[in-house]
């Protein structure tokens, strides 16, 4: 009886660890994708832009305060030809219930001023006038604390080899 409810409770510990790993590694996995997405776009060649179309949007949700974002158009040329873009950021505008976050962002691009864009050169229709934060790539430490955590269970609960109660 004893040694049967000691293999449950090692079986449940590793099946805890085993949870722990895979939820690390999911966040590992998102965390890196998404430093090494914002990095890449540093690499992208940069041009002259000139903002086309500067506007705040709104949405009206029922039973949700107003949200806003920018809805921007800019022109630029990339080995000689003619492109527009409406990403801000390459994951494009999104909405906040701040109007005046969004107000600030529409005073720092004016329609008709000029700005760096960088083009993706696999892609040269997608242009952005600002780079993501490569913050992610340095946390990614925390989901591997998980993921250590985890290994961390299953070890103990294998090397373990119980109390018996006699």
């Amino acid at each position: 009886m004893v040694e049967t409810s000691n293999k449950a409770g090692k079986l449940f510990l590793c099946m805890i660890g085993v949870m722990l790993i895979f939820a690390g590694g999911v966040f590992e996995w998102l965390m890196i994708r998404s430093y090494m997405h914002a990095k890449a776009s540093r690499d992208w060649p940069q041009v002259d832009a000139v903002v086309l179309r500067s506007v705040v949007d709104e949405r009206h949700v029922n039973g949700s305060p107003t949200e806003f974002r920018l809805n921007i158009l800019f022109g630029y040329s990339y080995q000689g030809t003619d492109y527009s873009s409406d990403r801000l950021t390459p994951r494009g505008a999104r909405w906040t219930k701040s109007a005046a976050a969004v107000q600030q962002l529409a005073s720092e691009y004016p329609a008709g001023s000029g700005h760096t864009a960088w083009v993706n050169p696999g892609q040269p229709e997608l242009a952005i006038l600002k780079h993501d934060t490569q913050a992610a790539g340095y946390t990614v430490w925390f989901p591997a604390l998980i993921i250590v955590g985890g290994c961390g269970m299953i070890l103990g609960a294998i090397r373990n080899p119980g109390k018996s109660h006699t």
